[in-house]
């Protein structure tokens, strides 16, 4: 039952602050099914990453991994276990969870999708990290896990799945950005950890620097938005009035044009693109011929 209790409090900032990133993606909304893999596989990546990390730490300092409580570890020490042992190889895990799997589906098609789809790995990732800070800290490390460490590994991942968003509708250059963003991150990565571990006044620069990565989080949301090639494809899902054959939007409730009262007959016939006219189903959220998101009734963009 503790452990139960254990991934409830692990995996919930995780899933909160996944929603809260998905529920950005207005224009062409990605497949649920599709995120929750992404975060399946970044938690799944999580347990080969930790047995890479703990054989590098191995590698450099055998008495590394045995308990450090209330030890402070050389400047060293703490350099090399924040920029290789957690900056590259956490985010090159979190990368190439994107990058082999969902990278290549006809759904990653929009600066949007590197971030939400970043996010959701690199969210999947600090989830189960979570679980391990817990079982050894107590259910209390998630006070300061949830809120804080758990949304920096998105602000981190943001680096480079940005620029894997933008190679899918400008090609040029795409190499040389994503392996930059990738560099960024795990530099990052490295000064957020290796701040934490020097655990003298330094470690509260770690509260700009986050505060820093957030505010570039939220203007690449807004740019993502802004040059999204779906963002002007709308058109509302229409259909044929059964006494004038008039073409109104789906879920009206009399037709403009005759003034029939609309009910259960408007169900048995065909829906259609406000935007291009094809003919779909009435359950469409978009429009295969044209690609238009789907709006129904009044609702907005």
């Amino acid at each position: 039952m503790q452990f139960v209790v254990i991934l409830v409090l692990a995996f919930a900032p995780g899933i909160f602050w996944l929603w809260m990133v998905v529920r950005r993606d207005r224009f062409r909304p990605e497949p649920r099914a599709l995120v929750t893999r992404t975060f399946l596989w970044g938690a799944a990546v999580a347990v080969p990453v930790a047995a890479v990390e703990s054989l590098l730490v191995y590698l450099f300092d055998p008495q590394a991994l045995e308990p450090l409580a209330d030890v402070r570890l050389p400047i060293g020490t703490a350099a090399y276990m924040s920029f290789i042992v957690a900056g590259i190889t956490e985010e090159l895990g979190k990368y190439l969870v994107v990058r082999r799997t969902v990278y290549r589906s006809l759904y990653f098609d929009e600066p949007m999708d590197g971030l939400v789809y970043a996010s959701a790995s690199a969210l999947g990732f600090a989830s189960l990290e979570n679980v391990g800070y817990l079982m050894v800290y107590g259910w209390e490390a998630i006070l300061l896990r949830g809120p804080f460490s758990t949304l920096a590994h998105v602000l981190f991942s943001a680096m480079w799945g940005y620029p894997l968003g933008i190679s899918k509708v400008n090609p040029s250059r795409t190499a040389a950005r994503v392996w930059l963003g990738l560099a960024a991150s795990m530099l990052t990565h490295g000064l957020f950890d290796f701040l934490l571990f020097t655990e003298s006044a330094y470690s509260y620069l770690t509260i700009p620097l986050f505060i820093a990565a957030g505010a570039v989080f939220l203007l690449m949301l807004r740019r993502a938005a802004r040059v999204s090639p779906f963002r002007e494809m709308i058109g509302h899902l229409m259909a044929a009035c059964p006494s004038c054959g008039e073409r109104i939007p789906y879920h009206a409730r009399y037709c403009t044009s005759c003034g029939t009262v609309l009910g259960a007959t408007r169900a048995n016939g065909p829906a259609f693109c406000g935007r291009c006219g094809a003919t779909l189903h009435r359950r469409a959220r978009y429009c295969p011929s044209c690609g238009a998101r789907l709006l129904r009734g009044n609702s907005a963009p």
